[in-house]
Formats: C-alpha cells, structure tokens, sequence
C-alpha cells in the first residue's frame, strides 16, 4: 500500500512541476513570437509609405469584357442522358 501511495504522490508531484515548467516555457515562446509579429508589422508600414507624397502604381486593372450577344454563341457542348421512369 505503500509504494502505491508513493507512485501516486510522485505522479502528482511530477506533473505540477511539468505544468509549471511549461507555462514558463510556452510563455516566452509566445512573447517572442509577439514580439516578432510586431516587428514584421512595422517593418510592413514603413514599406508600404511613398515617400515625399509619391504614388506607385503597382497593377493595372483588368479590361472590361464586353456583354455576350447571341452572335458570339457557338453552341455548347452536348450531354447524352437517359430519361429514367419512376
């Protein structure tokens, strides 16, 4: 009886201490990945402003289509079915 109870304090013991060295571990990762988000991010805003009120144009928009007209249909594609009865 003895030596289950020592198992189970163990375990217990054992796992606080895991749980408490993980939220130490896990907290500094997520402050460095935080960190490092906010640092991405300001780097984008400094990136993004043209300087001295300068606009760039990076694309150009797409060409309108023109509305179809029956004139410019050429059929579509022919699809064999079987009518089923109930």
């Amino acid at each position: 009886m003895g030596l289950l109870l020592k198992f189970i304090l163990f375990i217990v013991v054992f796992g606080w201490i895991f749980r408490a060295i993980s939220r130490i571990f896990l907290g500094r990762l997520y402050k460095q990945a935080q960190q490092q988000q906010q640092f991405t991010r300001s780097q984008q805003r400094q990136t993004k402003r043209p300087a001295d009120g300068n606009v760039n144009v990076d694309f150009s928009p797409a060409e309108k289509k023109k509305p179809k007209s029956s004139d410019d249909f050429k059929g579509g594609d022919y699809v064999d079915y079987e009518e089923v009865k109930d």
